[in-house]
């Protein structure tokens, strides 16, 4: 699994077209989650979440622009306990209906980082 942005949306449909025409028919669509993928090479390269079903799960605001950065670990919990105090804003949850474990950071601007583990594939 390689590093991706998730565009958090407000207007899913509407992105959802603009990335369709941009980049093509998206490998994944889940529309009663408002969640899409597109895929390039087996691997996820943009995601789009709707802003509804991103702010159940993730600690994303207006502040946040829309746009978080994915990345992938062999282990979320060993990653975030070497992490210096005060970066972790959401502690690790799993989150069955995705298949991964996940925790939620702030990188020295700001900018919201989610960190994964693919629990089922």
């Amino acid at each position: 699994m390689s590093v991706h942005a998730r565009v958090v949306a407000d207007d899913f449909p509407a992105t959802l077209r603009f990335y369709t025409d941009l980049l093509g028919k998206p490998e994944t669509v889940v529309p009663d989650v408002e969640y899409a993928s597109f895929d390039q090479g087996g691997e996820t390269v943009l995601a789009l979440l709707g802003r509804r079903a991103a702010e159940a799960v993730l600690p994303v605001g207006r502040g946040d622009g829309g746009v978080l950065v994915v990345v992938p670990v062999p282990d979320v919990d060993a990653t975030i306990a070497a992490l210096p105090a005060g970066v972790v804003v959401a502690e690790a949850a799993d989150r069955p209906g995705w298949g991964v474990r996940s925790a939620y950071l702030r990188d020295p601007e700001d900018n919201l980082v989610e960190v994964q583990t693919w629990t089922a594939r």
